[in-house]
This record gives structure tokens, C-alpha cells and sequence, in this order.
């Protein structure tokens, strides 16, 4: 059965490979972006994710319900810290929040699926950091938090995906009785335009090493199966999870097949 799915950042990578297989698969994707209009989206809207006014002008325009809404724009550490807020967190959140309130997400049956990432897999000792963002009322006054933030754009980045993971398991449980799920998937090192920017932020050679412990590097159709497998696929009972998307890497670092010991960044902190 064809589904009405709104996909940001759909204009490239790990977006624009997941509106591919879901064209593909009949469904209909509305797709907001900054870039140009992809190629298959049967509607598109010029969104800035970091500007509120630009998300509220796109649900005003939006028609209807969707099926599922998935948050896969986001933006690199190097891009600075500000931005990565604006973006990653407020911006997700203003948009997330926004379609709920509007009730433009399919209830039952509705699907939110963010895109969170490796960087983000301890979460749970960050909750402090996580609810000093939450605590923010709006988007305004998450943005003045973002400013104070002085740890640069690289740690800006991880505390903005331990949010990303913290925020899906706490909006699953704000919806469940709705009967909309929320789940997030998590990349580790993915072939997108965004990845010179995160050689930048953790080396080249640490990226590197990440990609030899599992054989090859994600491309963007590893992350996309899985983000359409949870928004409109089989996944029915599925909720309040984090997928790592990672050829295992998280595994192997957990319980020491990939000896994170051994890697470029420890090595060089020793």
C-alpha cells in the first residue's frame, strides 16, 4: 500500500537514496530542502531547517497527513557549533513538534524516523548535557544555549546525536498511545557529502581505521534501507529504538573486536 512520507535533506545522500527506494517502491515523498529539488519527489519545499519561520511557512503549506516524517537532514561539526544546534536539534525538534501539534502525521499507524549516529552511542552518560537542550522552551531559547556552548564544533556534533537518541525514545513515549512510532537509525562513517567534514573533525586516518574494522565504508543505500524499513516497511512492533547502521563497528568496539585502544585517536592521546 503507497504511503505519503515528508523527507528532509532529500536532495542528497543518505536522503536523497532513501526517496529513491521509496519512489521506487510506489510510495509518494514530499521532500524539504535547502538544495534544489530531487529528482522523483512528487512535491518539494525550500526548508531551512536552522530558521523556525522557514519550518512554520512549509506545515502551514503542507496538506493532508503523512505516513511518516523522516528527519534525515543534518549538518558536520565543521560547520560550527551554532548551526549544528540549529539544525540537528531545534531545527529537528521545531519540525517534529510542529506536525504533531498540526496533527499532519498519521494516527495510527505513523512513523518518525530520525537520523542520529555512532557519535552519539553513549547518550545515556550525557543526560545532564541532553536535558540542559530540552529544557530550552523554544527554538529561540535553544539557540542561546547553543551560543553558550564554547566546546567547538566537533563536540557540538556528539551532544547534538546523543540528543537526536534521547529525544526519539522520549517522543515514543509520548505518542505510543497515538499509535505513531519513533524510532532513529545511526550511521557509523557514511560515503555523503558531508564526509570530508567529518575526516576534518575526527582525522582522516580515525576514519579510516573505523572503515578497515568492517571492510568498506557505509554508502548512503546501507542507512536508507533501514530508515525505509522503519518508516513503511515490516516493522510494526518496532519503537523506541536506535538502529546502528554500522557493519557492526559499534559491536566491535563494545566488546573488543574492533580495539578502540589500537585506533589513530587513542594512540595519539597516549
Amino acid at each position: 500500500m503507497a504511503k505519503r512520507v515528508l523527507l528532509t535533506g532529500a536532495s542528497t545522500g543518505i536522503g536523497n537514496a532513501t526517496l529513491k527506494m521509496l519512489v521506487a517502491d510506489g510510495h509518494e515523498v514530499t521532500s524539504l530542502d535547502v538544495k534544489e529539488a530531487p529528482e522523483g519527489a512528487a512535491q518539494h519545499f525550500h526548508c531551512d531547517l536552522s530558521d523556525p519561520a522557514s519550518i512554520d511557512a512549509v506545515v502551514s503549506q503542507l496538506d493532508g497527513t503523512y505516513d511518516a516524517l523522516l528527519n534525515v537532514a543534518g549538518v558536520a561539526g565543521s560547520m560550527g557549533a551554532e548551526l549544528v544546534f540549529r539544525v540537528n536539534v531545534y531545527g529537528l525538534r521545531h519540525l517534529t513538534e510542529s506536525m504533531l501539534a498540526a496533527g499532519k502525521i498519521t494516527a495510527p499507524g505513523g512513523s518518525i524516523v530520525n537520523i542520529a549516529s555512532l557519535a552519539g552511542i553513549v547518550w545515556d552518560r550525557h543526560l545532564d548535557r541532553i536535558n540542559a537542550l530540552d529544557d530550552a522552551p523554544d527554538f529561540a531559547a535553544g539557540i542561546e544555549i547553543a551560543k553558550a556552548y564554547d566546546r567547538g564544533g566537533p563536540n557540538a556534533y556528539v551532544l547534538s546525536k546523543e540528543w537526536v537518541v534521547a529525544y526519539t525514545k522520549r517522543l515514543a513515549g509520548r505518542v505510543v498511545t497515538q499509535g505513531i512510532r519513533v524510532n532513529s537509525v545511526s550511521p557509523g562513517p557514511v560515503i555523503t557529502p558531508l564526509f570530508p567534514y567529518f575526516e576534518n573533525d575526527a582525522g582522516a586516518e580515525q576514519m579510516a581505521w573505523m572503515n578497515e574494522q568492517v571492510g568498506r565504508p557505509g554508502q548512503p543505500e546501507d542507512q536508507a534501507e533501514a530508515v525505509v524499513w522503519l518508516a513503511v516497511g515490516r516493522s510494526g512492533w518496532v519503537n523506541g529504538v536506535d538502529l546502528p547502521v554500522d557493519g557492526g563497528l559499534s559491536a566491535g568496539m563494545k566488546v573488543g573486536w574492533a580495539d578502540t585502544k589500537q585506533s589513530p585517536a587513542s594512540r595519539s592521546r597516549g
